[in-house]
């Protein structure tokens, strides 16, 4: 590596550690006086001794089956997590459920302060591993961590879906949305990151910037529609095909 790249790398590196270090500050101005903000952040230095989530993913990647794109490390938050699932309306009822949850912020804050059942899914044992310890030291029974690939197999049943497919390849993002609209009841609720879900299967609810361990990105809302949804100019091309149907066999 020439010395102007290891220089534009670490200049990457300080600006998203001064990033970090400026949203942390944020979020205790907004969440000091909160409980869960302080248990969350003590119980994961505890979870994670001497570890790092880059670590995990170069440790146990090559073998996952996940191209080095789709396994971009970048983590949600826990102010983020908390906006974002008060913008799903999580309650008591939900189960929510993490598609490729990391470090499992989302989960955890799920359970610890919406009261929600939630289960985080990964890819990657050392991240599964940690994230039951983390449960395990908040006392949060009703959160759970389970190994395995978004992109295939039976998604965990839920009422509530996040997917951050900020770095996902294309047949990545088109595989996890169809396994997710197999899996999603009707009128179940959703967050994706950086890419609206297909709106055939997910009614539009919105979307807003917010910040994340590297920058700001778009989170999209959606609610899971009763019966696919067909565009006009698809009801238009079947209309016309009816018709010509009709013709033939009249």
């Amino acid at each position: 590596m020439r010395a102007s790249e290891s220089l534009e790398l670490l200049g990457v590196g300080l600006a998203n550690m001064a990033w970090v270090l400026t949203r942390t500050g944020i979020e205790w101005l907004r969440f000091g006086r909160s409980s869960w903000w302080w248990r969350l952040r003590w119980a994961m230095i505890r979870a994670w001794p001497g570890q790092t989530p880059l670590g995990v993913v170069r440790r146990e990647g090559p073998d996952s089956g996940l191209s080095s794109e789709d396994l971009v490390y970048g983590e949600t938050l826990p102010g983020t997590a908390f906006d974002l699932l008060e913008a799903l309306e999580v309650g008591p009822r939900d189960v929510v459920v993490d598609l490729g949850c990391g470090r499992g912020v989302v989960p955890l804050v799920a359970g610890l302060v919406f009261g929600a059942q939630a289960v985080g899914l990964e890819a990657l044992e050392g991240f599964v591993t940690r994230g039951r310890r983390t449960a395990e030291i908040l006392g949060l029974d009703a959160v759970e961590f389970q190994k395995g690939d978004f992109r295939k197999g039976a998604l965990p049943p839920g009422t509530v879906y996040f997917l951050a497919g900020t770095c996902l390849q294309p047949d990545s993002w088109a595989a996890v949305t169809r396994n997710l609209a197999g899996a999603a009841p009707p009128r179940a609720r959703a967050a994706s990151l950086s890419q609206a879900l297909p709106s055939a299967e997910w009614e539009d609810l919105g979307h807003r910037e917010m910040a994340f361990s590297w920058g700001r990105a778009t989170v999209f809302l959606h609610r899971r529609r009763s019966r696919p949804h067909r565009s006009r100019a698809a009801a238009r091309r079947a209309h016309v095909r009816s018709k010509g149907s009709t013709g033939r066999t009249a």
